[in-house]
């Protein structure tokens, strides 16, 4: 019953607006993406977004012709005026350019990693690897460009079907290939080939028209998205669970779930970079220390100015080694602690804000600051309160979960992030957690150093709905509890923003 009257008050609430366009026409471009669009064996146009666009239409009482190609010659119709709107396009910057999209997407989906090979477990596995996609398919494309980022000696094929692209993969002509995550699940069974861990480059997927043209028809099925969405009982989430096997009552399927989880320890892109920058220091520090050997050689043979030159070189080495490491480092942790840096954290802070948006999650800020550190540091010197600075870090990374996220922003300042957290009583415990460590003193060199925590918190999207005003908002809260309720915890309130301290972040 709750389910026909959520129908019922949709229909009140659009059908002002299909009053006023009647009978409008639209020339439909489809072509084989099942199960979102496809042509059937009996030649009828069908899939989700079908679904979808002829149950607007029908409300609205718009004309669909529809105009079968291949994905090329859509993208010419739709240039040329011979088609009026696509249904089913990843939306993407360059793309935005050119065309106009649904503000509300249709659906989400990733490019998902096929192999053979229990081996190719990540980036790196690729290496020296042949890798095949579909041609002009946004995916294979924005997958293509990981790997030249991370500099890998890939050999990336193209082909003109995703079953081709499994294909490939399954007679061994591939080492992997890249499809849509929602065509791999349909076509996989049909092959010998197996889902690896890797994934990437998520898309939203919508209709897309000519810039500047029907801008009605698109206000009008964003209007509908929004209002199905809104209703689990609706025909949107009937077609979802149809053709894509997704339970109305849980709207994310569980391998998106399971890639947000992933996605949460931060730093896996990261950790690639890091490893491949490792390996060619050593490459390359294993040929300079062959030169070196040579060099060496040579030396006992001739003459002390050899020797000379050639120690001149090794020092040469050394101070390549040093640098290229230091540079590493210094991208995106902090040298005294080992924790990721502000740039870093600011980046994940980002990311996450966006998920728990798409997910209507909540997130945590914790701001951290040590009281008394300055005493510390000006009674027994510098090199101790470093070595308090480290000890503080390790505990406070030993005390979180492996999701939380834990960065070092300068000075005695610590920031943490919660992305996976119930809600303002969740982040107080967890707050509540961290002033508890402090409470045990530090042993350093003989000495029982007692420093306590300020700690100002901030909750997405009570207090913010970015990264940016989160951080400035936990700022402002940790200065209240340092300033004005003498240590512990505070939780951000508006009316800390109308008499902001000087030292807090602008």
């Amino acid at each position: 019953m709750s389910g026909m009257l959520a129908m019922l008050g949709l229909m009140l609430a659009l059908g002002s607006h299909a009053a006023t366009h009647q009978n409008a026409s639209l020339r439909v471009g489809v072509y084989q993406n099942e199960p979102g669009v496809f042509i059937d064996g009996q030649s009828r146009v069908s899939g989700f977004y079908i679904d979808i666009l002829e149950y607007v239409a029908g409300q609205e009482g718009w004309q669909l012709d529809y105009v079968q190609s291949d994905w090329a010659g859509l993208m010419d119709g739709l240039a040329n005026g011979e088609i009026d709107l696509v249904a089913g396009m990843a939306h993407t910057p360059e793309r935005d350019r050119v065309y106009d999209f649904t503000r509300e997407p249709m659906f989400v989906n990733w490019g998902q990693i096929y192999t053979t090979d229990g081996g190719i477990q990540s980036l790196l596995d690729l290496n020296g690897r042949t890798v095949v996609g579909l041609e002009a398919d946004v995916y294979a494309l924005s997958f293509r460009s990981l790997l030249k980022r991370f500099d890998l000696a890939v050999d990336f094929r193209f082909v003109n079907s995703y079953q081709q692209v499994l294909a490939e993969v399954d007679a061994g002509r591939a080492d992997a290939g890249i499809t849509s995550r929602s065509n791999g699940d349909r076509l996989a069974p049909q092959f010998d080939v197996r889902r690896s861990p890797i994934v990437c480059c998520s898309q939203e997927i919508g209709y897309a028209v000519r810039d500047g043209e029907f801008g009605h028809e698109l206000a009008t099925l964003d209007r509908y998205l929004v209002a199905l969405k809104s209703d689990k009982a609706s025909y949107y989430f009937q077609a979802l669970d149809q053709w894509y096997g997704i339970d109305p009552r849980h709207p994310l399927p569980e391998w998106v779930s399971g890639l947000i989880a992933l996605l949460a320890g931060g730093a896996a892109l990261l950790f690639c970079g890091v490893v491949l920058l490792n390996r060619k220091v050593r490459e390359r520090t294993r040929r300079l220390q062959e030169a070196h050997d040579l060099l060496d050689e040579r030396v006992r043979r001739r003459t002390e100015e050899l020797y000379k030159a050639n120690k001149q070189l090794r020092d040469e080495i050394d101070d390549h080694r040093k640098t290229q490491n230091k540079l590493k480092h210094m991208a995106t942790h902090d040298a005294l602690t080992g924790l990721p840096n502000r740039r870093w954290f600011s980046e994940r802070l980002q990311e996450n804000v966006k998920r728990a948006r798409r997910a209507e999650r909540k997130l945590a800020v914790l701001f951290l600051d040590l009281d008394g550190f300055k005493a510390v540091n000006d009674t027994y010197g510098h090199d101790l309160g470093d070595q308090l600075l480290v000890d503080a870090a390790a505990r406070l990374s030993g005390s979180l979960r492996e999701v939380d996220q834990i960065a070092r922003l300068g000075g005695d300042e610590f920031i943490i992030m919660l992305p996976e957290v119930s809600g303002r009583e969740g982040a107080l415990a967890v707050a509540r957690k961290v002033a508890d460590l402090f409470q045990a003193p530090f042993t350093i060199d003989s000495l029982s150093l007692k420093v306590g925590v300020s700690i100002g918190i901030s909750c997405y999207p009570d207090h913010g709905e970015d990264g940016e005003t989160l951080l400035r908002n936990a700022d402002l809260a940790m200065y209240e509890a340092k300033h004005r309720l003498q240590g512990d915890y505070c939780e951000y309130h508006p009316a800390l923003a109308l008499n902001p301290p000087e030292e807090a972040l602008g």
